[in-house]
């Protein structure tokens, strides 16, 4: 089934045709081909979606940004200094065209606990690497890691959260399609159905990416929730009930803590889809699947649209006060959650945005690995976070997931995906239930992966 089209995260419109190589790709060394199998996806190849990211999206992101803060600040007057603003709108100006110039990557100048990690990262690149020629995780994270330094480098703007008016527009949005779940999920019982039925739920709030569509507005699905059983056959892969066995038999092995039956979000976006985190945490802790759950999120503003503590923070304010009593309602017991730890945000971690996969993450930063050993499941939202599951590695589609995450298993884990690029691993093609996409798949096309219309819930013991 295709997904309606009001949602416009849809980027498969404007993904130019390839048309051989321009003065731009011959100077910079780009291939006009697709990414070979089992090699790490980048700029150099003109034929997928790496290259129209870096090309084409980053600069749109960084236009979209400074038409933001310029907006933002024009409406609510602030006390920054002129000195600083200027700064801030002049240096995205020069990374932009840092950008679309193919520049090399720079050292990070910041105070903020992760610099060490980021600069010997850097140095550690090749010599001429730049934002076509390294791996597309890497280049990615790099430009929003430069931003925040940005920032951090004023005197009076380190605190300002450049993407908070995009995201806070995202909530206010959601209004209406927020209180019709919320009334249509009131006491749901912990059956594999209704579990199936609310995990899905949060999957499809994955499709609300700012990032995907370049900072423009993203409204979310309306009749969600009627519409989750009609978009099976667009989940590739689902392992949604047997998440539901395991959440219902004993904590995982290696978990440490035995009185406590941890479930752990590690974020992706906030706005539509942090607020389904919320409702999908409710739901653990109301049918004992859970005594907490805690909410992994991003140290800095990240990727748009993903979530801070900040955003937590705000959204909270925003559900407390609505002139809504089901969405104030709603906003009052997470609160409480909160204030009576049964909801927790985890403790802070710069290692969310290094440009690490989380293969890494034992060597990079052994103690949070030993926390997320201590949860009876890991679920990791979103398409970030599959692409550092997965290193934004070619992988055959039909390779096993166990496999792709190359040892990183602190505990049970399982990945809620909308698929937003050419990365994809444990599909079945002769499982695939959805005629256009099956078409697709033997035709070897793969606009479809462009979307957001298609998903993956893969589950790992």
């Amino acid at each position: 089934m295709s997904l309606p089209s009001e949602n416009k995260t849809n980027v498969n419109e404007s993904l130019p045709q390839p048309n051989g190589l321009d003065a731009f790709d011959i100077e910079h060394g780009i291939s006009d081909i697709e990414t070979p199998p089992e090699v790490p996806l980048s700029g150099q190849f003109k034929k997928c979606f790496a290259y129209f990211t870096i090309r084409y999206r980053l600069p749109n992101i960084l236009v979209s940004l400074l038409n933001s803060i310029r907006e933002d600040l024009k409406v609510n007057p602030s006390n920054y200094e002129e000195a600083d603003i200027s700064f801030v709108l002049e240096s995205i100006e020069k990374l932009k065209t840092q950008v679309e110039n193919n520049g090399r990557l720079e050292k990070i100048a910041s105070k903020a606990p992760d610099v060490d990690i980021w600069n010997n990262f850097i140095a550690n690149l090749p010599e001429n690497a730049s934002f076509f020629n390294i791996c597309w995780l890497y280049a990615e994270c790099y430009l929003y890691r430069r931003i925040y330094s940005l920032f951090e480098a004023t005197n009076t703007m380190a605190q300002y959260d450049y993407f908070g008016p995009q995201k806070m527009k995202a909530l206010q949005m959601s209004d209406h399609v927020m209180e019709e779940l919320i009334q249509t999920t009131d006491n749901c019982e912990n059956t594999c159905e209704t579990f199936c039925h609310m995990l899905k739920l949060n999957l499809w709030g994955n499709k609300c990416d700012l990032s995907l569509s370049s900072g423009k507005d993203v409204k979310p699905l309306e009749n969600l929730s009627q519409l989750i059983v009609s978009l099976n056959t667009n989940i590739l892969v689902d392992d949604s009930a047997a998440i539901w066995n395991c959440l219902n038999q004993q904590p995982a092995q290696q978990q440490q803590v035995a009185d406590t039956k941890y479930v752990d979000l590690i974020c992706d976006n906030a706005g539509f889809e942090l607020f389904t985190d919320l409702l999908f945490g409710q739901y653990l802790l109301q049918n004992a699947l859970a005594k907490v759950v805690r909410y992994h999120v991003k140290a800095m503003p990240w990727f748009v649209s993903d979530t801070t503590a900040q955003d937590i923070h705000k959204t909270l304010k925003y559900l407390d006060g609505h002139k809504s009593h089901v969405l104030r309602d709603f906003g009052k017991r997470c609160s409480k959650y909160f204030e009576e730890g049964a909801f927790q945000i985890a403790e802070e971690s710069y290692f969310w945005t290094t440009p690490y996969e989380f293969y890494r993450m034992s060597e990079i930063n052994p103690k949070l690995y030993k926390d997320l050993s201590t949860s009876s499941l890991l679920v990791f939202k979103g398409d970030l976070n599959y692409r550092k599951l997965l290193g934004d590695f070619n992988w055959n589609f039909s390779d096993d997931f166990r496999k792709c995450l190359r040892g990183f298993n602190p505990t049970r884990l399982c990945t809620l995906r909308t698929i937003k690029g050419d990365l994809l691993c444990g599909l079945k093609p002769e499982s695939v239930k959805c005629p256009d996409l099956a078409r697709q798949l033997s035709l070897g096309k793969n606009d479809w992966m462009f979307t957001g219309n298609y998903a993956v819930i893969q589950l790992l013991l």
